[in-house]
């Protein structure tokens, strides 16, 4: 029962093949010998190998084949390698054909910014960032393009499988600015329309001529002018220049002496201009007073007031002397000189002495042919002090009268005085004085000093 089952099994196996090579046109049978492989490729051309071994290119016809399976091969440049297991029987006749698949490129595509049109061989295929994975070998022509900015053209090889990745920056097709000041916070006008504060980046600017205004208040306007292009990125930084500031000062009392920054300026009240934002130190001195001193901050522009009231410090002397003409002196200093009273010319009309700090002073009086023992005074401050200091008169002669030719008719004393009518007094001892009348007075002169 087996053996006819196995028989009827062959019979079968040998009938359905020489129905395949029946249809096939190809005498299905060849007892004498191997069996034959016919290998066709579309396209033609392609390389065959036989269980590994080249045999050559479609369309190809092998001769001799040993019966059993076998492995066929398929290649050509461009083309999806095939393989495929052939089983042939002795004598058959067999015909396979492949049909290559062209190698398809795998590209990707990416762009600065996103969302550029790709147009491949004229072809729209979408935005990026893009993978292809269609495009056949050999070159191909790409396009890109997106708004505000140039289209690229770019070639793209594909050789092989390998994948590509095609990566590219998109000029603008407009100019961009970045705009810096110091300091910054400046308003920006572009061709007189305002773009933004400082720092800012200001694009889509067409190409051309651009006129460019940074205004800072304090600050005066800084403009520039630029020609620009398709494509360019300039950066433009402004200095600005402050507007400088004015500074007036006053005092109370007026006149106090006014230092900026150590330097003396003058006396209040005063205007002080042209001066660059900063901080300056001021101070303001006036005798008899404390002095007075404080930072001032400028802005640009700033047109401030400063204002200082002064403490006084010291004191006055009213001082009357006998004689008059008396010079007076305050710790060495020259106060003035005395003048006489109209009502009694030995007695001075009082001189005041002002600003005189606060505490204890030498108080001096000289006069020639008088004389004067210092003392000490005590001023407190914005108090005025009275004094009458009398000087001792000293004898000694200062002047010769002559009344007549003879030694007898001369005379020598102290001056004391002279008359409108010309009568002159003389002390010629102490504390004896003789009155010359004019008539009488043939010369009046000098003492000669005698010579060592």
């Amino acid at each position: 029962m087996s053996m006819r089952k196995h028989g009827k099994r062959e019979a079968l196996m040998w009938l359905a093949a020489l129905w395949a090579a029946a249809s096939m046109g190809v005498c299905a049978f060849d007892f004498g010998g191997g069996a034959v492989l016919r290998v066709t490729s579309q396209p033609d051309g392609a390389k065959v190998l036989l269980d590994g071994q080249e045999q050559g290119l479609t369309t190809l016809s092998l001769q001799k084949i040993e019966p059993g399976q076998h492995l066929v091969e398929v290649h050509k440049d461009g083309f999806f390698a095939q393989r495929r297991t052939v089983s042939l029987f002795k004598g058959e006749k067999k015909t396979e054909e492949f049909k290559l698949e062209p190698l398809k490129g795998l590209v990707i595509i990416q762009t600065s910014p996103e969302g550029a049109e790709v147009d491949v061989d004229g072809a729209f295929r979408g935005k990026t960032p893009l993978l292809l994975t269609d495009l056949g070998l050999g070159d191909h022509a790409v396009v890109l393009r997106t708004e505000g900015y140039q289209p690229r053209k770019l070639a793209l090889p594909i050789k092989d499988r390998v994948p590509i990745k095609l990566v590219t920056d998109l000029a603008s097709d407009s100019a961009a600015l970045n705009l810096s000041s110091e300091p910054a916070g400046a308003a920006v006008l572009l061709n007189g329309a305002t773009r933004g504060t400082t720092p800012c980046k200001i694009d889509r600017i067409p190409s051309g001529t651009v006129d460019i205004e940074f205004n800072l208040k304090g600050y005066a306007a800084h403009r520039s002018q630029i020609v620009l292009k398709a494509g360019d990125v300039v950066d433009v930084p402004a200095q600005l220049k402050a507007i400088p500031a004015a500074l007036t000062v006053h005092s109370i009392p007026d006149q106090a002496r006014i230092y900026v920054n150590n330097q003396y300026k003058g006396e209040a009240p005063l205007v002080l201009t042209n001066l660059p934002p900063g901080e300056y130190r001021l101070r303001a001195e006036k005798r008899g007073y404390e002095a007075d001193a404080r930072n001032v901050t400028l802005k640009p522009e700033d047109q401030l007031t400063e204002e200082f009231r002064l403490t006084r410090n010291s004191g006055g002397l009213v001082i009357v002397t006998e004689p008059a003409g008396v010079k007076v002196f305050v710790d060495d200093e020259d106060a003035g000189t005395t003048e006489a009273s109209v009502a009694n010319p030995q007695v001075s009309e009082p001189l005041r002495v002002s600003f005189i700090g606060k505490g204890e002073h030498w108080l001096k009086l000289v006069k020639p042919g008088f004389a004067h023992t210092p003392v000490k005074i005590t001023i407190d401050s914005d108090n005025l002090i009275t004094r009458t200091e009398r000087m001792k008169r000293l004898f000694i002669p200062d002047t010769i009268i002559r009344t007549g030719p003879n030694p007898e008719d001369s005379y020598t004393g102290v001056l004391i005085r002279k008359y409108p009518s010309g009568s002159v007094e003389l002390e010629v001892k102490p504390g004896i004085f003789k009155t010359f009348e004019a008539g009488q007075i043939k010369s009046i002169g000098p003492i000669a000093e005698k010579k060592p």
